[in-house]
């Protein structure tokens, strides 16, 4: 495929990326998945798809965070018992890919109460690096759907 043109992302990736697996995503479609993987697994898994500089905007207002800033803050909501994706759409060049896609995650804010769905639409910044695709950007904003 000629590197200018862009492309709907709709490869799985089955095994999932983690702190005791040193490989990195291949491909955008595999580092993609694998990201869906990682926020239902934990703050770990997510950072070692990230790069160690990547800068999360989220939220109403825009809160531009770092790696760790963002990662507490996620965990604070409650844990990710489901994530997918639809609507994925991709464009690769010279070494970067950026992603564009609408997720869709069930949290768990409470024990005893079935899991919250957030909507929201993120664009993603990943990077070609020795050891495979990383995160270097993300902007996300989350919408709770209506009542």
């Amino acid at each position: 495929m000629h590197p200018d043109r862009s492309r709907t992302t709709t490869t799985a990736y089955s095994e999932p990326t983690g702190t005791n697996d040193d490989r990195m995503p291949a491909t955008v479609a595999q580092a993609e998945a694998a990201w869906l993987v990682a926020i239902t697994k934990g703050d770990e898994e997510q950072r070692h798809l990230m790069l160690p500089d990547c800068v999360i905007v989220h939220g109403p207002v825009g809160n531009i965070h770092d790696r760790e800033r963002f990662l507490g803050y996620n965990a604070s909501m409650g844990p990710t018992v489901e994530a997918e994706t639809s609507e994925v759409t991709c464009r690769e060049r010279g070494g970067r890919a950026g992603v564009t896609c609408f997720p869709k995650m069930r949290i768990r804010r409470l024990p005893d109460l079935p899991p919250f769905l957030v909507q929201a639409v993120a664009t993603r910044v990943w990077f070609s690096t020795d050891e495979g695709w990383r995160l270097g950007h993300m902007q996300l904003s989350r919408r709770q759907p209506s009542v």
